[in-house]
């Protein structure tokens, strides 16, 4: 066992109506968490994951400031593959844990108040708590809206933020249009009705807010 005293971040979530997909639907969901987790760990090499039951997934996360951009990109990333995909996903931002070699097993606040928050979510599909309760209270409104509007995605235009979140807006749409096989002026009105310049700006202020955090 790790204790880990600076504050690291936990990821939870899992598949709205994952019974109803097809094996073909599940595999293809697999695949993209798997995906998902590998890219996430590029970010920090200590980040870490598992898979539950092929439906729940959870990712430790040491570079904090990306918690809200991870947990943006699982949900439109699944939201992505169509119709009959979507998620429910809790995450939080607490010091003190500790870390074993298997993700599911490792402790802490951050793995309890997740995990809690997971389990309470009912007709929302997206929470944020934190061990700083005023970092959580900030957020709070912020992300019910964030949850609405994502809630309210297609999946085209998940598809055409995903780039955006994974370059942290460093794409023109131009080359977006490019990578998507889309014509510029198609990649611009689909991120526009997405409402990316408001959730790129809601992540810039979550990066700030978390850079102030002070756990000496």
């Amino acid at each position: 066992m790790e204790p880990i005293y600076k504050p690291i971040a936990v990821i939870v979530g899992d598949v709205v109506d994952s019974t109803k997909l097809t094996s073909t639907q599940f595999e293809h969901l697999l695949e993209r968490i798997k995906s998902i987790q590998a890219w996430i760990s590029k970010g920090h090499s200590a980040n870490a994951h598992s898979i539950e039951r092929g439906d729940e997934f959870q990712s430790v996360v040491h570079d904090i400031e990306n918690a809200l951009r991870y947990t943006i990109i699982y949900r439109i990333g699944i939201k992505a593959l169509g119709k009959a995909f979507d998620s429910r996903i809790s995450f939080a931002i607490a010091a003190h844990a500790e870390l074993r070699e298997s993700v599911s097993e490792s402790m802490g606040p951050a793995f309890v108040l997740s995990g809690r928050g997971l389990n309470g979510l009912k007709h929302d599909r997206l929470l944020f708590n934190s061990d700083n309760v005023a970092l959580a209270e900030y957020f709070d409104l912020l992300f019910k809206y964030l949850d609405k509007q994502l809630t309210e995605l297609t999946a085209r235009q998940c598809e055409v933020m995903l780039p955006m979140l994974q370059t942290l807006n460093e794409l023109s749409i131009s080359e977006l249009a490019e990578q998507l096989d889309v014509a510029t002026a198609t990649a611009s009105k689909s991120l526009k009705a997405s409402g990316w310049p408001l959730i790129n700006e809601l992540n810039c202020r979550f990066v700030d807010k978390v850079a102030e955090l002070n756990y000496d």
